[in-house]
């Protein structure tokens, strides 16, 4: 398992720019939920701008929900007063999932969930209204696992009451942009991640102190248990499992015998029906058995740590277990369970168990301790609630973002100085039971790097909430892509940034079959246009064309290296009124090559070419010892101004082999965004073997058999011609590696 570094983030909000408003032309919404007459106020401002209502029991499917969520002023005392209105939500959604997931286009859908906390996500300084609008906010950000084509967001207004709500309400279905909006006080905010470093110790850990971890009796909790013990703090673990007593006949087993008694367990459960409930029964003496080995492990290394047995959802139970701690001054509230399953598959009464076990044991525990002097109160979030989680994880997200809510709440109703960490998979730790799917979105944390972040955190001054963020690349999906943030510090930004920028405004997703989407280049965003001219008009680079159709095929699989039939009508590539608009479609063929084809909007191919993912193996050709002779350039199709793309001078060697040196150019050069996308071809190099290509012609159509992107593409600093002209190097000129070969470019005037 790929293990990954973390860094350290905390959020800031600031103000966020209006979008445009969204078009609801003969949309169907359903509108549920919220405070009395709020579905009715907000679904008559979408009728007035063309909506049209929809609600359970109708046939069909609505395109997108609005989802007001659960109103009521919060009461710790009821930590299930929201599961009505949570089962009701999850009632629409299993009637729209079957339609949901299977849709294709990528403009259809949208889900919005209203929540009220603060109008700022939390992170205001007023009072929080409803911190359980969380479990909406977890569940909206995991949505588009399930169903990848849909527009999920969450928005928070502070109060059900709130003026402008039901136009609010419009205004951000079907936006764009960040996934959690606040609005207060006529501004519209957004959270953004700041990587920022612990603060130096303010409350050391060791000796005197007493940590109660509550559900840390195995996995991640019991290694931070243990790690506590170590470091001199009486530690007790707590969990819902009961340690054998030693007489079970199971007990004692070792691990192949326990195997053998599991295989004689199962034979006799076929034999009389009873698997399921066998396995559940295994299940439950697998936990038991590994909380025996943990307990002895401890007590074997003489460590200050005790369980007690506890169900924090029980507040009699949690009152004995604080009442029996009077010394207590640290709580780690580790409890969860992760029972990956799609929606369909789980049923109601497992997702609010998956929830009720972050929400109600967090508020049992609190309420205990809200009036002691605690050094800390520490909450184990995950990133599946900050960031949204995998397939199956609907309720664990939803879970895991009231509990950083509740934390938010907590730290404002109470001395007490509460802080929610939330932590990306740990190798060999986490409780996922689908860790390989769970890689695919981030690596896993190196444990020993964890519980050292763990340890400083504690003893270091709380800042409410932390996520530690791994390289985030492979986990971005197409529906999430316009929702992540242009924040370099972001582990994996730079692998990821240029994806998310070239991706256009999808109109068709099919995972890993066909993308199309609308591209847009617009002089005034790629200032490079004014430095091509196809028929004497700005046009875009060839080069841009082909990166942007690379980083198309990287939501496919990646990275494409090489580009074989390459064809380019060059006037297509003219802007018009400063921009030119094209419908890229990007699909995947049976022999696991990548198809591109750039059209017009009115249907006429501009270019097409098949990518490939094998690596490529060119070796570098020999450089010329000669000075050669300066070779010319004369006039063509397309005219090269070199004002960004610096222009080579080329030279001609008595051996017939052309060459060239090349002066660099930046992305920044290229491209007015910032920060730019960084460029996977070489464009100074492709652009002016091109321009030697394309010298004296005057033909419309530009044909490449092959470009194969080698090495570092841009560190080529030199460009060398074979005598014939069938193929083009960009080398390395210090390492002699191959950074691009270009084989078979031509033209053909007549288009045959």
């Amino acid at each position: 398992m790929i293990t990954a570094r973390v860094q350290r983030f905390v959020w800031a909000g600031g103000p966020a720019p209006n979008g445009p408003a969204p078009d609801l032309s003969g949309r169907r919404v359903a509108v549920i939920g919220g405070a009395t007459g709020a579905a009715e106020a907000v679904t008559g401002v979408l009728v007035d701008r063309g909506a049209l209502p929809w609600q359970l029991g109708d046939s069909g499917t609505p395109d997108a929900v609005v989802d007001l969520t659960f109103a009521e002023p919060f009461s710790p005392d009821s930590p299930d007063a929201a599961e009505g209105a949570l089962l009701r939500t999850l009632a629409v959604l299993r009637a729209c999932y079957s339609d949901w997931s299977e849709e294709t286009d990528a403009r259809r859908l949208a889900y919005l969930a209203v929540t009220y906390l603060d109008g700022r996500s939390g992170y205001g300084d007023g009072p929080i209204h409803q911190p359980l609008g969380g479990i909406w906010a977890g569940l909206a950000k995991t949505l588009h696992r399930e169903i990848p084509n849909i527009n999920a967001r969450v928005v928070d207004v502070g109060r059900p009451d709130v003026a402008g709500l039901p136009d609010i309400a419009a205004a951000e279905l079907y936006a764009t942009g960040p996934a959690e909006i606040g609005h207060r006080d006529g501004i519209r905010h957004a959270l953004t991640p700041r990587a920022q470093a612990v603060g130096e110790p303010s409350v050391p850990l060791g000796d005197g102190d007493v940590v109660l971890v509550c559900g840390g009796w195995s996995g991640i909790g019991f290694e931070l248990a243990r790690t506590l013990a170590r470091r001199g703090c009486r530690v007790v673990v707590t969990g819902r499992t009961r340690p054998p007593t030693g007489s079970e006949e199971w007990a004692l087993l070792d691990d192949a015998e326990f195997d053998d008694y599991r295989r004689d367990l199962m034979r006799r459960a076929a034999a009389d029906g009873t698997v399921r409930d066998t396995r559940e029964r295994i299940d439950r003496l697998r936990r038991r058995r590994t909380l025996q080995k943990n307990l002895s492990a401890a007590e074997g290394e003489g460590l200050p740590l005790r369980f007690a047995h506890c169900d924090i959802t029980d507040p009699d139970a949690v009152a004995d277990l604080i009442a029996g701690i009077p010394d207590l001054t640290g709580v780690v509230y580790f409890a969860g369970v992760d029972r990956p399953a799609r929606l369909p598959a789980k049923s109601d009464r497992d997702f609010l168990a998956g929830v009720a076990i972050k929400v109600t044991g967090f508020l049992r525990v609190f309420t205990a301790v809200r009036d002691r002097e605690l050094k800390f109160f520490c909450n184990s979030g995950s990133l599946t609630g900050r960031l949204g989680g995998m397939v199956g994880e609907l309720d664990y997200a939803a879970g895991n973002e009231a509990l950083a809510r509740l934390g938010l709440w907590a730290r404002r109703v109470s001395g007490l100085d509460v802080q929610t960490l939330c932590w990306p998979l740990w190798q060999s730790l986490s409780a996922s039971s689908n860790v390989d799917a769970a890689v695919k979105y981030m690596p896993a944390m190196d444990p020993a790097d964890g519980l050292g972040r763990w340890c400083d955190e504690l003893a270091a001054p709380h800042s409410g909430e932390v996520a530690f963020l791994g390289p985030v690349d492979t986990g971005i999906s197409v529906a999430q892509a316009g929702q992540f943030p242009a924040v370099r510090s972001l582990p994996g930004f730079a692998e990821v940034h240029p994806r998310v920028f070239h991706l256009g405004d999808p109109v068709e997703w099919r995972s890993g079959k066909r993308l199309v989407s609308e591209v847009r280049f617009r002089a005034e965003d790629t200032p490079v246009t004014g430095d091509v001219l196809v028929g004497g008009d700005p046009a875009l680079p060839i080069t841009l064309l082909l990166d942007n159709a690379l980083r198309s095929a990287e939501w496919f699989a990646g990275p494409v290296r090489e580009l074989v039939d390459v064809e380019v009508d060059l006037p297509g590539l003219r802007l018009s009124d400063g921009e030119i608009q094209l419908l890229r479609t990007t699909s995947a063929e049976s022999d696991g090559s990548l198809r591109v084809v750039f059209r017009t909007g009115a249907g006429a191919q501009i270019a097409a070419m098949t990518g490939r993912c094998r690596e490529p193996d060119d070796i570098a050709p020999q450089v010329p010892g000669s000075d050669g002779e300066p070779l010319g350039v004369a006039a063509s199709t397309v005219h090269w101004r070199g004002l960004v793309v610096p222009l080579a001078r080329w030279r001609q060697h008595p051996c017939g082999t052309r060459t060239a040196s090349l002066a660099p150019c930046a992305d920044a050069d290229l491209w007015a965004a910032e920060p730019p996308p960084t460029s996977l071809l070489p464009t100074t190099a492709l652009e002016n073997v091109l321009r030697m290509v394309l010298s004296g012609s005057s033909t419309d159509r530009l044909l490449i058999g092959r470009i194969a992107i080698g090495g570092d593409p841009q560190r080529a600093d030199l460009l060398v011609a074979e005598p014939a002209g069938k193929t083009w190097y960009a080398v390395d000129r210090g390492t002699r590696q191959v950074a691009l070969a270009v084989r078979g470019p031509g033209v053909r005037a007549d288009g045959t």
